[in-house]
């Protein structure tokens, strides 16, 4: 029942996309996967032409559990779990009597998350974000794993051994789209700041994206999506957690630079800001990437308090805030600042 309202929450759609919701699904369903995503793009503009989508970036490394073939690769069933409750009724020794000698292979589903985004203005929240999964389903594992009786459903799903008893990815269908979601970043900001309990950090990262130089020459959504994780708090209310992704990937600064300061730092950071292709990166970056980020921070600051500055005022702002109410995306204690 909990993993049946989650997975309502995760593709939840802000309410004025919702009739057009099958119709992407449909439309996800019927087109072939490709490099940069034209075809989808252009068929997505048919259904909602208001809104000028473009690809921004993709998340991948993460599966799902998927079906069962036999040792020729021909389909058993298209989802494991429900195959295994029909045939055990939760008896893991009948079920391994039965198919242990089977050589029945589970198969996973490899997935991709692809961010599409389209503006609707120019404040940093105002954009739609369109999420769209990428599956392609391959061969896993052997159903028992190392011969062995699983104790329960959930053993027999994700038995230990499991990854190391993985066999070559052989492709059992072609990548597909799933439509996933669609977000109007606007609406949930603002449903957020109403709602109590909900992590407000992403929506202050927003905010100081518009008070500094960053603003004033790129859109948010050009160099970041949000990483969206709807849950139920322990109310049972529906909450969403959200994480800036930038969606151009730079490389993380050398240990020596937290040691630098004054014109070799402003130099480091000038030349930061230019590979990232928008000003303050460093700054924005150091939220999600943490690492010796905050130290640079510190540095910066103090270099600023000497009366050395290379910050415009806005931006030294927003540091300076941050020096006083630090934040960070992710796990990792802050160091102390000053």
């Amino acid at each position: 029942m909990m993993e049946d309202l989650l997975e309502k929450t995760m593709t939840e759609p802000v309410k004025e996309f919702e009739p057009r919701i099958a119709q992407l699904k449909e439309i996800c369903s019927k087109i072939k996967p490709g490099t940069h995503h034209v075809s989808l793009v252009e068929a997505i503009s048919t259904i909602l032409p208001d809104l000028s989508f473009r690809y921004r970036t993709t998340l991948s490394g993460w599966y799902r559990l998927g079906g069962l073939v036999d040792d020729e690769d021909n389909r058993i069933a298209t989802n494991l779990r429900q195959w295994a409750e029909a045939e055990s009724d939760h008896d893991m020794f009948a079920l391994y009597e039965q198919y242990g000698g089977a050589d029945y292979y589970t198969t996973r589903l490899d997935g991709k998350c692809h961010y599409f985004v389209a503006p609707t203005g120019k404040g940093a929240a105002d954009f739609v974000q369109l999420k769209v999964e990428e599956m392609t389903e391959v061969i896993d594992r052997p159903l028992f794993v190392n011969d062995l009786v699983p104790d329960d459903l959930e053993d027999l799903l994700d038995p230990q051994g499991a990854f190391a008893a993985r066999v070559d990815p052989t492709e059992i269908a072609p990548p597909r789209y799933v439509f996933h979601s669609i977000t109007d970043i606007s609406a949930l900001v603002s449903n957020q700041l109403s709602s109590e309990g909900s992590d407000l950090r992403y929506i202050r990262f927003l905010e100081e994206w518009g008070k500094t130089t960053a603003s004033s020459k790129q859109r948010f959504s050009d160099h970041f999506v949000l990483k969206l994780l709807p849950f139920l708090d322990r109310f049972g209310e529906r909450k969403t957690e959200a994480t800036p992704v930038p969606v151009k990937k730079l490389p993380l600064p050398s240990d020596n630079v937290a040691n630098m300061s004054g014109t070799s730092l402003s130099h480091f950071l000038k030349e930061y800001d230019k590979n990232a292709g928008f000003p303050m990166a460093w700054y924005f970056n150091m939220l999600v990437e943490q690492k010796i980020w905050p130290q640079i921070a510190t540095a910066v600051y103090m270099d600023h308090q000497r009366n050395y500055r290379y910050l415009a005022d806005k931006d030294l702002e927003v540091l300076e805030n941050w020096i006083r109410f630090p934040y960070v995306f992710g796990a990792g204690a802050l160091p102390t600042l000053l």
